[in-house]
C-alpha cells in the first residue's frame, strides 16, 4: 500500500463560472475514503475563465480498485465540471 499525491486541473463549462465557489466546496467535501484533499485553488485561465487546481493524496496499491479513477469520477460528477486533467503525480 502506498500513497500518491496528485495535482489536477478541473475545468468548468464557461456558463458555470458563477458556480466555481460551489464546485470548490464540493471538492473540499470529498470523503477521505476517496482522496484526502490537501489544496483547492481557483486560478485564472484566459478571458475571464477560471479553473480549479486540486491537490489530493490518494491511497494506491493492489488492494485498491482504481483509486485514481474513482477520485476523478467523483469530481466529474459535480454539476458544471467538464474535464479533469492530471498536472503532476508522485509517490509519497
Amino acid at each position: 500500500m502506498g500513497e500518491v499525491i496528485v495535482k489536477y486541473k478541473v475545468m468548468l463549462e464557461s456558463d458555470s463560472m458563477s458556480r466555481i465557489d460551489e464546485v470548490c466546496n464540493q471538492i473540499e467535501g470529498i470523503p477521505n475514503t476517496i482522496g484526502a484533499i490537501q489544496l483547492v485553488e481557483k486560478k485564472p485561465l484566459a478571458f475571464g475563465l477560471m479553473f480549479v487546481e486540486v491537490t489530493a493524496i490518494i491511497q494506491d496499491g493492489e488492494e485498491f480498485d482504481n483509486p485514481l479513477g474513482k477520485f476523478e469520477d467523483e469530481v466529474k460528477s459535480f454539476e458544471g465540471v467538464t474535464e479533469i486533467e492530471t498536472l503532476e503525480m508522485g509517490r509519497l
